[in-house]
């Protein structure tokens, strides 16, 4: 007999809005948002039912959580240097969410050598205040 704990709702909830960090802050950094909707088509970090290894356990919530976090950071300080320790730590990571059924087509040569970078102003960007004149 096995004892596993279950996530929270709130660990649920955090990935989520990982997952939403990724479109609104780092995807604009690097995409155009014609790019970024077609990331959206192909649910990429939408979990993939038919592929869902994620049964919902505080292990796997935290693995998931980690793992987005890592690429949050990673993607957010991307530079030249250091890249062969970069590229295993993001290979690691994908590696993870695509075990619990997380799609992320995007290899690290994406990010390294995005040409089409992202207009000043992304309808996926978080707006700077709540008022616009």
């Amino acid at each position: 007999m096995r004892i596993v704990f279950a996530s929270t709702e709130e660990q649920e909830q955090y990935i989520e809005e990982l997952i939403e960090n990724m479109y609104e802050e780092v995807f604009p950094q690097y995409f155009s948002d014609e790019t970024i909707d077609q990331l959206d088509e192909l649910s990429v970090l939408k979990p993939q039912t038919e592929e869902m290894q994620y049964n919902g356990t505080l292990k796997e919530a935290f693995q998931i959580m980690s793992s987005l976090q890592a690429l949050t950071a990673l993607l957010n300080h991307l530079d030249q240097q250091s890249e062969e320790e970069h590229r295993d730590l993001y290979d690691r990571n994908i590696n993870i969410l695509k075990q619990y059924g997380y799609q992320f087509p995007l290899t690290f040569d994406h990010f390294l050598s995005s040409k089409e970078k992202a207009e000043e102003v992304s309808k996926y960007g978080k707006p700077a205040n709540k008022w616009i004149v």
